[in-house]
């Protein structure tokens, strides 16, 4: 999906407001202390969580559907970082069960059409005492973009940007289903966290600061495995 515009897209999120002031920071500061960690990265993009991710310390593995995002994602680890193209829609079959301390999914799971097996492999993957970082589009900020009701489950077709043709399909959901999909994979939710733009957006970026003062865009979640077995029905 994102292939054709990869490099645009690479060059965008590196310093977009949204990205760069706003998602990163959540999902790192949920994601803590990495130093000595394994950490997979799951839908890594073009390496710009992973990259960060390394420079604190951590053993970096992990995975994107695009060709052109792992190719930039390696390049911007310098190499270090055992990333590889694959289809998050398919079983993670050449992670062993336990290998991360952390998983991190930023912004991507909403991509997905059966979102509870892609979070059961990730469960599968984690170490005892792991967690796993995600972020994902806020339901509340979609239903003002989009209207209709708040409580539709629906996949939805619409650009990524306003000011660029980067057709994506998501799905849109209350946080209701999000957080029962979480349960149903057999995770709890440790800490939900509804970002704030960090002060320095209100310099650079004004009005992307007062509009997500206000509104957030993006929710992020560290979860943690639910004792017992693993994706039991709740």
């Amino acid at each position: 999906m994102y292939d054709r515009f990869a490099d645009e897209y690479a060059a965008h999120a590196e310093v977009s407001p949204h990205n760069a002031l706003y998602d990163r920071p959540a999902v790192l500061g949920l994601a803590g202390d990495v130093r000595g960690m394994t950490v997979f990265d799951a839908a890594c993009g073009p390496g710009l969580y992973a990259a960060e991710l390394q420079e604190r310390g951590a053993r970096v593995l992990g995975c994107d559907a695009s060709p052109r995002f792992v190719e930039l994602a390696r390049e911007r680890t310098g190499g270090r970082a055992d990333l590889r193209v694959h289809d998050l829609a398919e079983p993670l079959d050449w992670v062993p069960d336990g290998t991360a301390d952390l998983a991190v999914l930023a912004l991507a799971i909403h991509y997905l059409d059966d979102r509870v097996a892609l979070l059961r492999e990730l469960r599968r993957i984690l170490a005892p005492g792991g967690a796993l970082v995600l972020s994902t589009e806020h339901p509340t900020s979609k239903w003002l973009r989009l209207g209709g009701s708040y409580f539709d489950v629906a996949p939805v077709e619409e650009s990524l940007s306003d000011e660029r043709d980067w057709p994506i399909r998501a799905w849109r959901m209350p946080l209701t289903d999000i957080c029962a999909e979480f349960r149903r994979a057999g995770f709890l939710i440790d800490e939900l966290l509804e970002p704030r733009p960090v002060p320095e957006m209100a310099e650079s970026h004004p009005d992307d600061h007062a509009s997500l003062s206000r509104v957030p865009a993006f929710v992020a979640f560290r979860l943690i495995p639910r004792p017992g077995r693993a994706g039991a029905a709740a």
